[in-house]
């Protein structure tokens, strides 16, 4: 029997900026997650560029997209897998 609580999300990497560069992704949204842990989680959204209240839009190739792939305590960058599944 399969694990239906498998999460579903991945950390932002190299991989995946490359990926979605070579895409054509444009911008990204970040969008803080609620979670009731010492850790916050932000998840990254690619193409998407009318934010809503607390949510941030980058550029692609702006500098703060390439600070999101550096380690910083008690916070991650996470990736839905439904936007992993691009065309090739």
């Amino acid at each position: 029997m399969e694990n239906k609580n498998e999460n579903p999300y991945v950390q932002f990497n190299h991989k995946i900026l490359k990926d979605w560069k070579d895409n054509g992704v444009k911008y990204i949204k970040l969008v803080e997650l609620e979670a009731d842990l010492a850790i916050k989680f932000f998840e990254l959204i690619p193409d998407s560029e009318i934010p809503d209240a607390g949510e941030t839009i980058y550029h692609i190739d702006s500098d703060d997209i390439t600070e999101l792939l550096e380690p910083v305590a008690k916070v991650k960058f996470l990736v839905h897998e439904i936007y992993l599944e691009e065309e090739e």
